[in-house]
């Protein structure tokens, strides 16, 4: 017969539970929001916005009236070398100095890059702004985020989502509006959106390549190598042939220092600011509010008619940049054609694109090198969901 055992006496019960104390929550560590309220931070904010809408959008103008006068290949040499020049002096002094040393290596890498980027693309976009109008040069430059997600797609592997490959259709769409075949602009257009597509071939170049991290340091040895190129061609193009620098008309002139000074310094220098202080959307928007301002100074300053096939294909267009940038959030996008520099803003996913280009064959590797440094610091990396960034990226 069992024996009894009396709650009182029972010890193998489990005890009851504790009451709960509830005390502060534990916080977690949130990534930065920008916010920007009318404090100091964001008048500054929307100073440099203003700064990069106007100048990176007038640069198209300023090109036009230069270039009307003096060679372009010239011009461009001669802008990219005091531009450059200033700025390496400026940067060069700034920032890590002694763990970011200039090399050789740097250097010929630089040139590599710049020549891609610069001659490339802003060359070939100057050429063909020659035959065509500049706020028609200015929509077609506003294809490279078009050209970005092609190269993402067809040589990094990475899946667009839907708004980003219904951007992809829709940005052909107003390509093909564009053209019109009795125009006699199928050359220059075609001559624009190679240009557009070197930028973005370029921009990503320059994002794995061994280069100096700090970004005006290796936008600056882009701009130098880039001018002795744009030397070579213009003798190749026996632009100096026949060149008068005396008649060369006053309004060229400003033109041309607008070009150096606040093309290629100010509204750069404003866009990298941006790039470590304002979010990713907010700066993206450059990329079609540029076109809208080229397009607006050419017909108020220059005279230039504005038909109705420039109109919608421009809108469409300008459409697809939106849906583009929206559909693929923290994908950098490059500065404009026409700035000269080369830093993107936000945070590509360049871990998971790196462990994709590493299964290509080496043949197909067009930017990557598993070898080097696989991001640039441009100073808005936090991590992204937790990741760690990747290597190279601290």
């Amino acid at each position: 017969m069992a024996a009894v055992v009396s709650p009182e006496l029972r010890t193998d019960e489990a005890p009851a539970p504790l009451p709960i104390v509830r005390g502060p929550r534990a916080t977690r560590r949130r990534p930065r929001r920008f916010t920007h309220r009318w404090t100091r931070h964001g008048v500054h904010v929307a100073v440099a916005l203003g700064v990069v809408y106007l100048i990176w959008g007038s640069t198209y103008l300023a090109i036009e009236v230069a270039i009307g006068s003096m060679p372009p290949m010239l011009m461009l040499s001669a802008r990219f070398f005091l531009a450059g020049g200033v700025l390496f002096l400026v940067a060069v002094r700034r920032g890590d100095r002694a763990g970011d040393r200039v090399t050789v290596r740097h250097i010929g890498q630089s040139v590599l890059t710049g020549g891609t980027m610069l001659v490339a693309g802003a060359g070939l976009l100057a050429i063909a702004q020659s035959s065509i109008s500049s706020g028609l040069t200015a929509l077609l430059g506003a294809t490279v985020p078009l050209f970005l997600a092609l190269f993402a797609r067809g040589v990094f592997g990475e899946r667009l989502s839907r708004r980003a490959w219904f951007g992809l259709l829709i940005g052909l769409i107003g390509i093909g509006l564009m053209v019109d075949p009795a125009g006699g602009q199928l050359g220059a257009i075609l001559l624009a959106l190679v240009a557009s597509a070197a930028w973005a071939a370029g921009s990503l170049r320059s994002r794995v390549v061994d280069a100096p991290s700090r970004p005006m340091v290796a936008a600056s040895l882009e701009m130098l190598g880039a001018s002795v190129l744009f030397l070579i061609l213009a003798g190749l193009r026996r632009e100096l042939n026949g060149f008068d620098v005396t008649a060369v008309p006053a309004s060229a002139w400003v033109a041309f220092a607008y070009l150096v000074v606040a093309g290629s310094m100010v509204a750069y220098s404003a866009y990298s600011w941006l790039t470590r202080n304002a979010g990713t959307q907010l700066v993206s928007t450059f990329a079609y509010i540029n076109p809208v301002v080229a397009v607006t100074l050419g017909w108020a300053l220059l005279g230039e008619s504005i038909g109705l096939r420039t109109l919608v294909s421009g809108a469409v267009i300008l459409v697809s940049v939106v849906l583009l940038i929206s559909g693929r959030p923290g994908e950098p996008v490059p500065a404009q054609l026409t700035s000269g520099g080369d830093v993107f803003i936000g945070v590509a996913r360049w871990r998971r694109v790196r462990s994709r280009v590493g299964r290509l064959p080496r043949a197909a590797r067009l930017y990557v090198d598993p070898g080097v440094r696989q991001y640039r610091r441009v100073g808005n990396e936090p991590s992204i969901g937790g990741v760690a960034e990747p290597e190279g990226h601290r």
